[in-house]
């Protein structure tokens, strides 16, 4: 089992950056996150609060060998605009795979 998962992970050699961070989305700025994927393969953005709610889900599908990008407005799954703070995100593989994760820093003006 640890063979075949160092193998996905050689595999899906991916890394996930984020950029305005921080970010104000009352100000009308979203966040991008950008992947560079060695492999095609359909995956799922997840951000969640500090209290590991699920605040969003987008499809983040990676095309191997060039700069995947999506974004985010700063709303929620309730079309609320989310508050001061930091949130967490990974982007997961369809097969539950994760790719990338990290911190994203709220702060609405």
């Amino acid at each position: 089992m640890k063979k075949l998962s160092w193998l996905l992970t050689l595999i899906l050699a991916a890394t996930v950056i984020n950029y305005p961070n921080p970010f104000n989305p009352v100000g009308g700025q979203a966040t991008t996150f950008e992947c560079t994927s060695d492999t095609t393969t359909e995956a799922l953005l997840y951000i969640y609060d500090m209290s590991a709610r699920l605040m969003q889900r987008m499809n983040f599908n990676l095309q191997g060998g060039v700069t995947n990008k999506t974004g985010w407005d700063g709303y929620s799954y309730s079309n609320e605009i989310v508050g001061n703070g930091i949130y967490l995100y990974q982007v997961v593989t369809t097969s539950g795979q994760r790719v990338g994760k990290g911190k994203i820093w709220v702060i609405n003006q």
